[in-house]
């Protein structure tokens, strides 16, 4: 079986490449870079693969989904290219391979735009083409884990855990061909085990501790500052690495959080000129009234 390779890092000098999209042009100052790195949570792209390269991590969160307790990962690959010179390329959020030698790729997806299943058929065609070499036996295909975790139920059926499973049809005879497909999501809550780490997917709260390393990860990134410094570089990085397509996926991302952010500070002033106005207001009545009060007792004194 092929090893996993690194990834590619030469896109960011390459001479054709006419200009950066970066995340420096439009986040300025230390302040908006740490509140923009806390209102992150791991269904965003970029803080999600900066806290996944972690092996400890994704070690943490790879048994926490699969239930294999003593899964540990050699390596972890972020925003994974897989290159087809005559055929559709892929971008692989998380690429992981274990001591044993299984694999895993995890996918993290907020917009439900497309045929989600058949994207994931695309990733498996394109991993196995990379881990069998020329010439070798298709039992050399390692075992392969694809998860799929969204902010949307994809099956709309009302759970957070699909995994599926290959059957001859009209009998319960399982086909096993060395395939894990999971979907998970953090729109729907359940009585599963799964559902707390789930949530936390959604709000990466800084101030939890009982996700492990996870945790320990997501409180460095948001509260430390040498860690808010570190993912706003992670981040850099991985823009600069990434082709242009992804760069520009990644430049709006931020771009847009960024607004948000802008604009629930105006709010917050907004609040807070109206809090005064309308204390300016009650000064003036409690003027008024009192003035009214004086004129009143000056009348009845007379």
């Amino acid at each position: 079986m092929k090893k996993i390779k690194g990834i590619n890092r030469k896109a960011s000098k390459n001479k054709h490449y006419k200009r950066r999209i970066g995340y420096r042009e439009f986040i300025s100052s230390i302040e908006a870079r740490k509140a923009l790195v806390k209102s992150m949570n791991l269904m965003d792209d970029t803080f999600f693969a900066a806290v996944m390269e972690d092996t400890e991590v994704c070690t943490y969160v790879l048994r926490e989904i699969t239930g294999i307790d003593t899964l540990i990962v050699k390596a972890c690959k972020v925003q994974y290219h897989i290159r087809n010179l005559i055929s559709h390329s892929v971008i692989l959020d998380i690429l992981a391979e274990d001591d044993t030698g299984r694999v895993y790729n995890i996918e993290v997806q907020k917009s439900n735009e497309g045929n989600h299943a058949k994207r994931i058929r695309a990733y498996q065609a394109n991993l196995d083409s990379v881990m069998l070499e020329k010439g070798w036996d298709y039992d050399l295909l390692p075992e392969a884990y694809f998860i799929f975790i969204s902010s949307f139920d994809p099956f709309g059926l009302g759970d957070n855990y699909y995994e599926v499973e290959r059957k001859l049809k009209g009998r319960r005879n399982r086909v096993p061909n060395g395939i894990h497909e999971i979907y998970l999501n953090t729109k729907i809550t359940t009585d599963r085990d799964i559902t707390k780490l789930l949530q936390y997917f959604k709000n990466s709260d800084a101030s939890r501790d009982d996700f492990g390393p996870l945790s320990d990860k997501v409180r460095f990134y948001k509260n430390d500052e040498k860690g808010g410094v570190s993912m706003c570089e992670k981040v850099q990085r991985l823009i600069d690495e990434s082709n242009e397509e992804l760069r520009i996926k990644y430049a709006k991302e931020l771009e847009k959080k960024e607004r948000a952010l802008e604009m629930k500070e105006k709010a917050l002033e907004k609040e807070k000129l109206e809090k005064r106005k309308l204390d300016d207001i009650n000064l003036a009545q409690a003027a008024e009234i009192s003035r009214l009060k004086a004129q009143i007792a000056a009348m009845q004194g007379s």
